[in-house]
């Protein structure tokens, strides 16, 4: 197998796994820059690596064997279970105009909403508490915005389309068989710090409930421009907050009434309408000062 081959093939595992190299190289017990060259092509593992990395793979995905090495790129995502449809494929049901319309935003102003975000909602299990998820937001190559978002073992990987000021996604956690939906309220002409929306998504109960809940993100951080590192910095920010359940009296006063106002108690009797008013919403972006630091 030619190391430009077997990069393709490893960087396809890589993507299954939801691992980076740094990962990679801890679980096989070998130098990060070995594993970098070899998802570069510029090497091929030896026979003994091959064994171990080989093990690595099966041991998350049991069907995985060194004959696999030997299959095309396309053959081996269907072992793995990776989509190597392209982003515009996911929303192939969206209508041409508003496709083109989204990859033209992300193009202009996708930028502004790269990073890595918390996001602050409210606790459907305990009234009057709030739960936190983090999340990272990069630009792709096909003109939509990539994200990932989760805690405690539940992580949803999935696509956005920027259209006008605000941001519609759909995202899945394949480990769970569900699915993620969301509306956020953007910004205008400065980087986005803060958003706010709507999701719905299934509770983690017996029955898999679904759950709509107003939604505010703040960012952490911005982007370092390298994937593998900006990667590791938002699983170490899942990994230090532990619990998602916001500690009592830590979620400020005016962004708690926020998040609960917006439930319209005169609806209550017919299903319980969230909204999240444009005119009213939290969106901000950087200063004028700040943006031209």
């Amino acid at each position: 197998m030619d190391a430009t081959g077997f990069a393709a093939k490893l960087n396809l595992a890589l993507k299954a796994l939801s691992m980076s190299r740094a990962r990679m190289a801890a679980e096989l017990a070998v130098d990060k820059s070995l594993v970098g060259r070899w998802a570069a092509g510029k090497v091929t593992p030896s026979g003994h690596n091959l064994d171990r990395l080989t093990a690595l793979i099966s041991s998350r995905r049991p069907s995985f064997t060194m004959l696999d090495w030997d299959r095309d790129l396309d053959a081996l995502a269907v072992v793995l279970g990776v989509d190597l449809s392209p982003p515009g494929q996911a929303f192939d049901w969206v209508p041409a105009s508003i496709f083109k319309e989204a990859q033209q935003g992300a193009a202009a102003r996708g930028s502004a909403y790269e990073g890595i975000w918390r996001s602050t909602r409210p606790s459907s299990d305990l009234p009057g508490r709030f739960l936190h998820d983090h999340a990272i937001i990069r630009r792709t190559d096909q003109g939509v915005l990539y994200f990932r978002t989760g805690v405690e073992g539940v992580s949803y990987e999935g696509w956005a389309l920027l259209l006008q000021h605000q941001l519609f996604s759909i995202a899945a956690d394949k480990a769970h068989g569900t699915l993620l939906f969301s509306i956020f309220n953007g910004v205008a002409r400065q980087k986005a710090e803060v958003l706010d929306g709507l999701t719905l998504a299934c509770l983690r109960d017996a029955g898999g409930s679904p759950v709509s809940s107003t939604c505010v993100l703040e960012r952490v951080c911005d982007l370092t421009g390298d994937s593998e590192e900006d990667d590791r910095r938002y699983e170490a920010f899942i990994a230090a907050q532990g619990s998602p359940l916001a500690a009592e009296g830590t979620v400020p006063e005016p962004l708690r009434a926020h998040l609960t106002r917006e439930v319209d108690p005169a609806s209550l009797g017919i299903g319980g309408l969230l909204r999240m008013y444009f005119g009213q919403s939290m969106a901000r972006g950087s200063s004028l000062s700040a943006a031209s630091d």
